[in-house]
């Protein structure tokens, strides 16, 4: 079977890139290992609103089961809460794995359910399409002009192509973080059902954070992450952390659990490479993922888009090879990618950090709610005056987590100055990579050596 684009995975980003190839004349193919009716996804199943704006995303009102006037962050002792501002919505993602497969397959894409991709088939140094097995029919070859992998934090196709290929770096330990949650219905009416709610506590979810997302008035999404690396060091699991301190809380109390479930969150900064010769990784496959608080679903509507226009510039120039495919590199990078990689360095900070640092860091209001949604929702540079009230109210802070933000802010420009200078073509992407090594490996020496004199 030949296709334009063989896609492998139906979540967010495969079935959105599957309807705007769709729409523009590719024939399409959709590999998913699950039927159609479970193509859903668990996750804390919020969205920001700007997303689907900038994707011109209409949501049907069966999609929406809750709309967000903005987010409360709440402190380890839970004295501080700071609210920040910014619409969102929360899916029933049943509903929005529906709505995005019928728009694609309306568009005319095909869509293969249960069907397991099985590994990519190579050729010298390009990408064919997969090997792939379905329910009741046995073992077929998909071949595609460009093959993508959608397939989620597993990134079952890139983690297999050859190991001397940069686009198939390995996530390790350190990279993800491990997450379950339960959706529940409550036996009393939440407040303020239209601000989703993030803990910080290093003892409930250590390198990470809980959650209560209201779905209504009486149900919510509720669960934790824990860091990938603390979960090997010291054996840890998020269903026993859950059960050990989320169940015996007073506003969880249960009148059912509706659902369960738990997954692999990347949370790190951008792949080196997401595309080689006639390949090319999408969402969670990509590592498009915000490092911080793992909100996946703006960034997997985005890699799609700029995969669209990446791939219709391909076919017009009649070429799938890595250097015509080379752009959407740089241009992840410019809409998301640098941001993303800034905001790993804070996420390294925050997780080395104790709970009585986080404390005090908040009750000393270093940074306001409206100087959070520049910096994380809007991507704005803070003005010269908002810098000096942060310098201000530093003096509040204890030493130690005085030296541990100076050090991430040192190395967030750093990060940032050596993304912007991303290499224009593969043949320098080796020496660009040492230096991206380097500078995290140099980052995290510094950071250890704060945490031991704290």
């Amino acid at each position: 079977m030949k296709y334009d684009v063989l896609i492998v995975g139906g979540g967010t980003a495969g079935l959105h890139l599957a309807y705007n190839l769709s729409k523009a004349g590719f024939s399409v193919v959709v590999v998913e290992k699950r039927p159609l009716e479970k193509l859903y996804k668990i996750t804390g199943d919020a969205i920001g609103k700007t997303h689907l704006e900038r994707s011109n995303i209409n949501l049907p009102p069966r999609v929406i089961e809750n709309e967000y006037r903005g987010a409360k962050v709440i402190s380890p002792l839970e004295s501080i809460t700071l609210t920040i501002p910014g619409e969102g919505y929360s899916l029933n993602m049943y509903e929005w794995s529906r709505f995005l497969a019928s728009r694609a397959l309306n568009a005319g894409a095909t869509l293969l359910d249960k069907t397991t991709a099985v590994k990519p088939l190579v050729n010298g140094l390009e990408v064919e399409g997969i090997l792939a097995s379905r329910e009741g029919s046995g073992t077929m070859e998909l071949r595609a002009k460009i093959t993508v992998d959608a397939s989620g934090a597993t990134a079952v196709i890139r983690t297999r192509l050859p190991r001397e290929w940069p686009v198939s770096e390995p996530l390790r330990p350190e990279d993800v973080s491990y997450a379950y949650r339960e959706i529940i219905e409550v036996d009393y009416e939440i407040p303020e059902p239209d601000y989703i709610r993030i803990y910080l506590n290093q003892e409930i979810s250590p390198g990470g954070y809980w959650w209560f997302f209201p779905k209504s008035k009486t149900v919510a999404n509720v669960g934790l992450g824990v860091w990938g690396r603390l979960v090997k060091e010291r054996e840890l699991n998020p269903v026993h952390l859950y059960r050990k301190y989320l169940e015996k809380r007073a506003e969880l109390r249960k009148k059912e659990i509706l659902s369960s479930g738990g997954g692999i969150v990347p949370t790190r900064r951008p792949l080196s490479t997401m595309v080689w010769n006639r390949f090319l990784a999408a969402g969670d496959a990509a590592v498009a993922v915000n490092p911080v608080h793992g909100g996946g679903l703006g960034p997997a509507l985005l890699t799609a888009d700029l995969a669209s226009h990446v791939i219709v510039e391909a076919s017009e120039r009649g070429s799938y090879d890595l250097r015509t495919l080379w752009k959407y590199n740089r241009l992840y990078l410019q809409h998301y990618g640098i941001k993303q990689a800034k905001l790993d360095i804070m996420r390294l900070a925050l997780q080395h950090m104790s709970n009585s640092e986080i404390e005090q860091g908040l009750r000393a209001n270093l940074v306001s709610s409206e100087e959070i949604l520049q910096l994380s929702a809007e991507g704005r540079e803070l003005r010269m005056v908002e810098k000096l009230k942060i310098v201000l109210r530093a003096l509040r802070l204890p030493l130690s987590v005085i030296k541990k933000l100076l050090l991430a802010q040192a190395y967030m420009k750093k990060v940032e100055l050596l993304y912007r200078s991303y290499p224009e073509d593969i043949s320098y992407l080796p020496s660009w990579q040492a230096q991206i090594e380097k500078l995290y490996s140099e980052y995290l020496s510094k950071l250890s050596k704060l945490v031991s004199q704290s």
